[in-house]
C-alpha cells in the first residue's frame, strides 16, 4: 500500500494467512490506492507459477518459505523482468558469531545461495540496534493488531497468538545474536565473471 502511494506502482500482495488480505485490502481503500493494490490469498509456492514477469518482487519476513533461498530466488527469477531486482528482509548470522539456529544461516552461507541461484547481491542496508529497537518497539502494535484479529475471527486465536510468539523470540534474537537487514538483488550478469 505505502510503495502504491509513494511511487504509484501496480502492486500484488499475496499471503496464506486470509484475514492479513482482508486487512491488506482495507489499508489499500483508506489510503485510496485500492485501483493500484490487489491481494490475494494463498500458497506463494502455488501462485507464483501463474503470475507474469515483475519489475520489483520483495520477500517481505517471508522465511523458508520455499525451504531455502536457492529454491525461492530459482522459482521467483523467471518471473522477473530482465532488469527487475529482488527486495528480501531477512535476518541472519554474521560470520564471526558462534551463535546457531536452524531457521537462520551465516551471512556467507545465504550469499552461496543467492549465487547458486544465479542472483548478486547489489545494495544491503543492515538495521543498527536502535533500529532494532524501534523494531522491538512496533511489537506493542503487532499485539495490538492481532489482538484486534483475534476479536474479530476468534476461530483463528491460536493461528495470531503463533504468530505474536513468533514475532516475541525472532525479535529476542534480532537484538542479542542476528543482523536484521534489507537486500537487493538483481540477475547475474555472466559478463561479470570473466577474468
Amino acid at each position: 500500500v505505502k510503495i502504491a502511494v509513494a511511487l504509484n506502482y501496480h502492486c500484488l500482495g499475496i499471503d496464506a494467512i486470509p484475514e492479513f488480505i482482508v486487512t491488506a485490502k482495507e489499508k489499500a481503500t483508506e489510503y485510496g490506492v485500492e485501483e493500484l493494490c490487489r491481494f490475494e490469498e494463498g500458497d506463494l509456492r502455488v501462485k507464483i507459477k501463474e503470475l507474469d514477469k515483475f519489475d520489483i518482487i520483495i520477500l517481505g519476513a517471508t522465511g523458508p518459505v520455499f525451504s531455502d533461498y536457492y529454491t525461492a530466488l530459482t522459482a521467483i527469477s523467471k518471473h522477473l523482468t530482465d532488469k527487475g531486482i529482488v527486495i528480501i528482509e531477512e535476518a541472519y548470522i554474521d560470520d564471526t558469531s558462534i551463535y546457531q539456529h536452524p531457521a537462520y544461516l551465516l551471512r556467507k552461507d545465504l550469499l552461496k545461495q543467492f549465487k547458486r541461484a544465479g542472483m548478486e547481491l547489489v545494495d544491503e542496508i543492515v538495521c543498527n540496534y536502535s533500529e532494532i529497537a524501534d523494531i522491538s518497539n512496533e511489537m506493542e502494535n503487532i499485539s495490538k493488531r492481532c489482538n484486534e484479529l483475534i476479536a474479530k475471527y476468534p476461530p483463528k486465536v491460536s493461528l495470531f497468538e503463533n504468530y505474536i510468539q513468533k514475532q516475541v523470540t525472532e525479535n529476542n534474537a534480532l537484538e542479542n545474536n542476528l543482523s536484521g537487514s534489507t537486500m537487493v538483488l538483481k540477475k547475474d550478469n555472466p559478463k561479470n565473471n570473466i577474468i
